[in-house]
């Protein structure tokens, strides 16, 4: 069991994610953007972090970027609808990244590689 920081500004694709992931066994703590995931980062430690990148205010690479900089060492995955190339910044250190739509198969696997 993981303890899980979802990071996601669509609440139709949040709540699918939550319910597939605490389905998985997963104890899952959910934001809806950049701002409250960073808070949620440093007030819970969260053994791993999915974020989708793009989200108004704070976007997840910046989240990313600032949670390693305060010594974040948890596992991070990313998830956009753009491809990875189109926004890989080497400052925003993640381990693992899904391209939007995924499958929820996908998530559970890499989880699993964790």
């Amino acid at each position: 069991m993981l303890r899980v920081l979802l990071v996601e500004d669509d609440p139709e694709v949040a709540a699918t994610s939550k319910a597939v992931l605490e389905h998985l066994g997963h104890v899952v703590i959910t934001a809806t953007n950049g701002f409250q995931g960073l808070e949620l980062i440093h007030a819970e430690q969260p053994d791993v972090v999915i974020t989708d990148v793009m989200m108004p205010g704070m976007s997840g690479l910046e989240m990313i970027e600032r949670a390693r900089k305060a010594n974040y060492e948890g596992s991070i995955i990313v998830c956009s609808a753009a491809f990875e190339r189109d926004y890989l910044n080497p400052r925003a250190r993640y381990d693992a990244c899904l391209q939007k739509p995924y499958r929820m198969e996908e998530m559970a696997e890499l989880l699993a590689k964790l």
